[in-house]
């Protein structure tokens, strides 16, 4: 093969003349809802537009309830507190996430137990969950992290036993099913983001779903200033409920999503299911080419794992079958060749610059032992340091939209990198 493009070789791909997919998507659609809001005067709070979204997302995910919110951080915090979950308890959750899973533990008062993930998905490790279960843990996080799913069967099982609340973290996994059951159906409460590089996106916004009525009832109310819900189904217009016995209030914030976010999501759903099959597809495929490639190989994906949804095309990288090459220096030759970035995971939370709880002592110091407590540093994760400093290549989720002759592209890239690994040491 030609010299390496790291090297002032010619790329498999220039990405100015032939162009990756375009992401986000839309059109004369998404157009025409924008400017029937922007006409209508009803920009925000409980529009048609919101009201509509949450009705179609809730059918889509096999739940009852789907409540918007402004973004998939504050629908993680909604949900812990309609949990009850607050001073003195625990939380587990992955080492291997976006720092907001974390983050909204802490917002909570409550403390974050950072659990190992399993190699061969880099989602969360059921015995690792089980075996940090103290009296004073109150539910789990599973993260279901890019093309990977939780073992939600072995988490249900765990939460069943020990009496925990589950929330599924599903920012990567909108229209994913376990077993059948959509990605946020399975646990007590799912949590979704909607920020722009998400697969479903309206720039930011986010949802939560349920099938509880009493935890939807809360999570309404929290991200509207308290106000008892409008039109959450029949029971709220009968007066059952949280709020009937509080005088119709409940202590909230402000979190809630505007009409040209939920305008947009319509239209954005419509187009998920053939996105998601299209995107599974070419990652069926190009995780077929990974097997038979040296140094590489994909993710597992579970037989339970009914239909994938990728946030990112993940694979796992063994730098000693490329005759040691550092995974930096293949991540920044495979970018070369491609035209558009290959990158690592997220950083484990215990070496996260983003999940810095000892920066805010004025808000999370509650007390010397809560706050040797939410020390992330405590917390050890091998496998979640292999996989980010040394195993993890990541690819936005768009070269999936593309052609089977682009994973083809993509494989020949990986194998010419390993012919020419030595000329980059």
């Amino acid at each position: 093969m030609n010299k390496l493009a790291l090297l002032g070789g010619t790329a498999l791909r220039d990405a100015k003349s032939n162009p990756w997919p375009q992401w986000p998507v839309w059109d004369e659609k998404e157009e025409k809802a924008l400017l029937e809001v922007l006409n209508s005067g009803v920009w925000s709070y409980n529009g048609p537009k919101e009201t509509e979204f949450n009705k179609k997302f809730a059918e889509f995910t096999g739940v009852k309830y789907a409540i918007s919110a402004a973004n998939g951080t504050v629908t993680l915090q909604m949900a812990l507190e309609a949990c009850g979950i607050g001073v003195g308890d625990e939380v587990i959750l992955p080492g291997l996430t976006w720092q907001a899973t974390a983050a909204t533990v802490l917002d909570a008062n409550a403390t974050p137990i950072l659990v190992d993930v399993c190699e061969d998905t880099w989602c969360i490790d059921p015995k690792a969950v089980e075996a940090a279960i103290t009296p004073r843990t109150k539910a789990i996080v599973p993260v279901h992290l890019y093309g990977g799913f939780a073992d939600m069967d072995e988490i249900m099982r765990i939460a069943k036993k020990h009496n925990l609340f589950v929330i599924e973290d599903c920012a990567h996994k909108h229209g994913g099913e376990w077993d059948g059951k959509k990605a946020g159906s399975i646990g007590d409460v799912g949590s979704f983001s909607f920020q722009l590089s998400k697969h479903l996106t309206a720039g930011e916004g986010g949802v939560v779903t349920t099938n509880n009525f009493e935890l939807a009832e809360k999570m309404d109310a929290l991200r509207n200033c308290g106000r008892r819900p409008e039109g959450l189904s029949d029971e709220v217009d009968k007066g059952a409920g949280l709020y009937s016995d509080q005088g119709n209030f409940y202590q909230g914030g402000n979190f809630r999503m505007t009409e040209f976010q939920a305008a947009i999501l319509i239209e954005a759903l419509k187009r998920l299911p053939e996105q998601n099959e299209n995107r599974d597809a070419n990652g069926m495929y190009l995780n077929s080419l990974l097997v038979d490639l040296p140094g590489v190989s994909p993710l597992k994906r579970d037989k339970r794992e009914t239909k994938e949804a990728y946030f990112n095309f993940a694979f796992r990288y063994n730098k000693d079958e490329f005759k040691g090459l550092p995974i930096e220096k293949f991540r920044e030759a495979l970018t070369a060749e491609i035209g558009i970035p290959a990158v690592g995971s997220y950083e484990p939370l215990n070496k996260c610059s983003l999940y810095a709880p000892h920066t805010k002592p004025s808000k999370h110091k509650l007390s010397e032992k809560y706050w040797t407590e939410i020390d992330p540093k405590r917390f050890e994760l091998p496998v979640c340091d292999k996989v980010y400093f040394e195993e993890s290549v990541c690819i936005h989720h768009k070269v999936l939209m593309g052609t089977k002759a682009d994973m083809d592209m993509i494989a020949t890239a990986i194998e010419k990198i390993y012919n020419h690994a030595e000329e980059l040491m």
